[in-house]
Parts: structure tokens; sequence; C-alpha cells
């Protein structure tokens, strides 16, 4: 192998080394965090859509007066 296929497959090698970092740092900013304020936000959320889910479910629901209420 002379000097120059070896310069390439180092750039090659560069790139994906560099892709796979920057992927999986991504990867770790995207996951929860334990954060005391993200959990009552989900909980915040999770309450809302079991309201919304109520009242798509519920036979003879009036819903003007449940959003009315809401």
């Amino acid at each position: 192998m002379d000097h120059g296929q070896f310069f390439i497959l180092s750039i090659i090698i560069v790139i994906f080394g560099a892709r796979i970092i920057r992927d999986h740092l991504r990867f770790k900013q995207v996951q929860p965090r334990e954060d005391p304020q993200y959990q009552a936000r989900m909980d915040t959320l999770e309450q809302r859509v079991r309201t919304l889910e109520r009242i798509v479910t519920d036979k003879g629901y009036d819903l003007k007066r449940e959003f009315e209420k809401l």
C-alpha cells in the first residue's frame, strides 16, 4: 500500500469515526433527564392525556359541557 492509498483510507476512517461520535453525543442528549422539573412536566402531560382519553372514549359524554369546564 503506497502513501496515497494510506492517506485516503485514514481520511475515511476519521470521517466515519467522527460521525459515530457525533451520533452518540446526539443520542445522549435526547435521552430523558432525571430532572424533577422534567418529571413534573411529564406527569402534567400524562394527566392531560388521561383527560382527553376519557373525553373521547366515554359514551354519552357531553363534549361541549366538558370543554367549557376545562
